[in-house]
Order: C-alpha cells, then structure tokens, then sequence
C-alpha cells in the first residue's frame, strides 16, 4: 500500500515536471519563437523589446515574490489581469506538486525500481504515458483551435476572461496561437520522455535482475 502511494506521486511528480520543463524551456527558447513566428513585424517591435516585455510577464507567472503585472509595452485590462493571476496560480501549483512528490519520486526510484518491483506497475505507465498519444489523436481529428478552445473551458469553467480582446490586451499578439501550438507538442515530448525513460529504467533493473538469477541457479 506505501509503495502504491509513492507510485501515485511519482506519476504526480514526472506531470508537474513536464509541466515545470515545458514553462521554463518555452521562455528559454522565446526567442526563437519571435523570430520563427515573425512577431517583429506583427507588433512592429524590436525582438530585444519584444522579449523584455515576455520576461515581464513570466516573472510574474512563476515567481512567488512578484504579484504585480506591469508590460511596459503591452497594457492589460481588468479580465485580462484576472486571466493571468489565474494561470499564476495554477503555475505555483504545479511548483508546490513538483516539490511535495519529489521524495515519493526518490523513494519510489530508490526503493522500489532499484530493487526491481517497478515491473509491478509497468501496466499502469504503460497506459499512463498513452494518454498523451490519445490527446494527439483528438487535437488531429478536431484541430488545435477547437482543442485549445476546449481545454480552456474545461480548466478555466465558467470564466471567459481567457478570451482576450486585442483592443484592450495587445499582449494576445506576442502569443498567437502557433505559440501554444508550440507549447503543446513541447509538453507532449516531455511527457513521454519522462515516463518513457521511467519504464526504460524500470525494464533495464528488471532484466538486469532476471539475468543475475539466472547466473546464480547456474551455481
């Protein structure tokens, strides 16, 4: 039953980083969104200037000591405001899950994979790291925009303010929706990274183990 417990948390953990992975390598590599997506030119702006005002507002979605939003360039209305607190919120989540799993994760890794019991929950990773793939298969077959629409009413039910106006949040410009395009296949690779690597590690122990009994019934 303890063991179950930190299976169930380090699945919690290995989500919570892909999620933590994908926001971090996603403003490391900004840069080279502004410049494949050409957003120059759509807010006819310097991309140095552009990236200033992104490096503002990632600050303050993922930083516990920022509570403020203030874009130089790009100013926000009230709904719009009230949307990224929401996503701040959900941001510190996903760090305070990181933290709070990560010694299940360790435990799990040390005394359960190491010891070759992970073959007892290969079934459940196996259909864990499915999920993804059966993500990809409804965006293909509905599209990204009806996806992403969908995604939003779920997570954020009952609130619209993630519909942003151009008017009155320019902001919406610098992140078109190629960009969480972008951020969707990001995650989708990290994902299936990490629990792939995780079985991988889990098979590896495990003949590792069936190939040292093996060697011993020989004696």
């Amino acid at each position: 039953m303890k063991d179950k417990f930190h299976f169930i948390f380090s699945l919690l953990f290995l989500l919570a980083f892909s999620v933590l992975a994908t926001i971090y390598l996603v403003w490391l590599f900004y840069p080279l969104e502004i410049s494949l997506l050409g957003l120059e030119k759509v807010v006819y702006m310097k991309s140095g200037q552009i990236q200033d005002n992104f490096n503002r507002l990632m600050l303050y979605l993922t930083s516990p000591f920022h509570w403020q939003l203030v874009m130089l360039d790009f100013p926000s209305s009230k709904d719009g405001l009230h949307h990224f607190e929401q996503v701040k919120w959900l941001f510190h989540l996903a760090q305070i899950c990181f933290l709070l799993t990560l010694p299940s994760f360790l435990f799990f890794m040390k005394n359960v994979v190491q010891k070759g019991y992970g073959v007892l929950y290969q079934r459940s990773l196996k259909f864990t790291a499915l999920i993804p793939l059966i993500l990809t298969l409804i965006t293909v077959g509905i599209g990204f925009d009806s996806f992403f629409t969908l995604f939003h009413q779920v997570l954020f039910a009952g609130d619209d303010t993630w519909l942003f106006n151009p008017n009155t949040d320019s902001v919406i410009y610098i992140l078109p929706e190629a960009f969480f395009l972008h951020c969707f296949l990001l995650f989708l690779i990290l994902y299936e990274v990490s629990f792939c690597s995780l079985l991988w590690q889990i098979r590896r122990k495990n003949k590792e183990n069936r190939g040292s009994t093996e060697e011993t019934n020989r004696f």
